[in-house]
């Protein structure tokens, strides 16, 4: 529990980061693909995570500490205050008192107020989408907030959870204009979903949006009344610049300061250049080759097994990451401490999976692998997953698609197959299997659904029992890769490319850049 000494603390030392004068040079930052959405309730990829959290403020962080060798990292240990300045859980666990911060407001003026964070909050309940999610499934809130006083809230959940408040550190949570939101709701859209696709509304981060060219560049200004300080960068650019390729020529031409998003062959080409830096941390991010559950002829566990034998792991990890990553084994990332590892995993052997395929009911038709074109290493990917499959008899061919269409399709799950990735925000098994593997839920994008499963998953929130807790995520593990609904692949380190002349660079579990901590040396 976080009391308000903490919050004040923590405030003064993420202050202290911005006492430096303001800095007139301009960052320039390459990106893949434009903005997929302004939504805070709705965003799930991860170009919008990056605007978000530079126009909005998220009410709890994970602070900022130094780890042997210098490097700054988000302390993964627990959430401190920003918009809430400290809270208080009652004795049986189920309801939270909330204090709000005084004196803060959004970008417009509106001041920040227990009313306006009840509207943020009942918004997440019913504008469905990963906020609705979180409240639901991660806080097991589904109650509006009771407003105590002005600066004052009380949060009751159905059932004990332990990470309702570290939940609020997504960026659904930020704060919104309730004005703003209702002048542009409609009697079929009664919380501006439409609307908020495509603007922002009040916001409270340390940067202001002043102009947006879809699929050229996005212009954002600090703002002078952030809550932490105003930001060193006076002004960055985004240039949506969908090759790889170019993004690292233009930043070893310096023509850009980060390029963001490119994958091993450019990260590779840019190493020991002047004036360019790489910045590396180990990394929980799971790459997989998703199969649809409900599609043909991956509805056919046979099938996806079958795929999940022919692949060549060793290949992927040597000649994609060059070395730099390790191999993914199940649903749980290795870095989380609760994977069955090696001794359950996928190893290629050939005719195992021809026997597989053989008993399958698979026809010889075309499975299509769509892969997002502004990520560098999916093609690799792909074209190796293709090949595997080609090699037991398996029709593939290779869908390069952009990321606006890629979210919309993958959102719809109608996507056939799919080279994607994945970052549990926190590495803890109930979180990342109900994330993306729990029937039905918005993120579990090729369809899966085991009832077992889902009913470990339900038990382990309130399971305390660290030995009984594990046996019951083992259970699952064993599961989920008995239905393959993903062939396990990678899990390659963090890297990001960027000048030689940019400092405060600080790494968060979910790999999101801050964009204030950045400064010019």
């Amino acid at each position: 529990m976080r009391t308000k000494l903490s919050a004040m603390i923590v405030t003064f030392a993420v202050m202290l980061t911005f006492q430096l004068p303001a800095q007139a040079r301009d960052l320039i930052v390459g990106i893949g693909g434009d903005i997929e959405t302004f939504d805070v309730c709705c965003a799930n990829f991860i170009q919008s995570h990056h605007a978000l959290y530079a126009v909005y403020e998220p009410p709890v962080i994970y602070p900022t500490i130094e780890v042997a060798g210098g490097a700054l990292v988000g302390d993964p240990a627990g959430v401190v205050g920003t918009v809430f300045e400290s809270w208080q859980a009652s004795d049986d666990g189920l309801a939270y008192t909330i204090k709000i911060r005084e004196g803060l407001t959004l970008h417009n003026g509106t001041p920040i107020n227990a009313e306006l964070v009840k509207f943020t909050i009942d918004r997440n309940l019913n504008a469905a989408g990963g906020g609705t999610w979180l409240l639901n499934n991660i806080a097991f809130v589904t109650k509006s907030p009771e407003v105590v006083d002005e600066y004052t809230i009380r949060l009751v959940g159905d059932a004990v959870s332990p990470m309702i408040m570290s939940q609020f550190y997504m960026t659904s949570s930020a704060m919104l204009d309730p004005a703003i939101v209702k002048e542009h709701a409609t009697e079929d859209d009664p919380w501006a979903k439409e609307w908020m696709a495509r603007n922002v509304a009040g916001g409270s981060g340390p940067y202001k949006i002043v102009s947006h060219i879809p699929d050229q560049e996005i212009v954002l200004e600090a703002w002078d009344g952030y809550l932490a300080g105003k930001a060193p960068i006076e002004r960055m650019i985004w240039k949506i610049i969908p090759s790889a390729a170019q993004r690292a020529l233009l930043l070893r031409t310096g023509d850009i300061d980060i390029a963001e998003g490119l994958g091993e062959e450019e990260i590779k080409s840019l190493e020991g250049v002047d004036g360019v830096q790489i910045v590396k941390a180990p990394s929980g991010t799971q790459v997989y080759y998703g199969m649809n559950s409900s599609i043909a002829p991956f509805d056919d566990v046979l099938v996806r097994r079958a795929v999940s034998y022919a692949i060549n792991y060793d290949d992927i990890i040597q000649n994609v990451y060059n070395g730099d990553a390790g191999r993914l084994w199940g649903p749980l990332s290795e870095t989380s401490g609760m994977s069955l590892g090696e001794s359950a995993g996928y190893k290629q052997d050939v005719a195992k999976a021809k026997e597989l395929l053989e008993s399958s009911s698979y026809n010889g038709e075309t499975v299509t692998i769509s892969i997002d074109s502004s990520k560098a290493d999916r093609e690799l990917i792909a074209v190796r997953v293709q090949a595997a499959m080609r090699a037991i008899g398996i029709n593939a061919d290779i869908e390069r698609v952009t990321p606006a269409v890629y979210s919309e399709r993958k959102v719809g799950k109608t996507l056939q197959s799919t080279v994607d990735g994945m970052l549990a925000w926190i590495d803890d098994p109930n979180y990342s299997l109900s994330l993306v593997l729990q029937c039905g839920v918005y993120g579990n994008y090729m369809d899966y659904c085991n009832e077992e499963v889902d009913a470990i998953i339900k038990a382990g929130w309130g399971e305390t029992d660290k030995d009984k807790r594990r046996a019951m995520f083992n259970r699952a593990q064993e599961l989920i890769l008995a239905d393959a609904p993903w062939a396990f692949l990678a899990q390659p380190d963090f890297k990001l490319a960027m000048s030689s002349d940019l400092a405060g660079y600080v790494h968060y579990a979910n790999e999101i850049p801050r964009y204030h901590n950045y400064y010019w040396k």
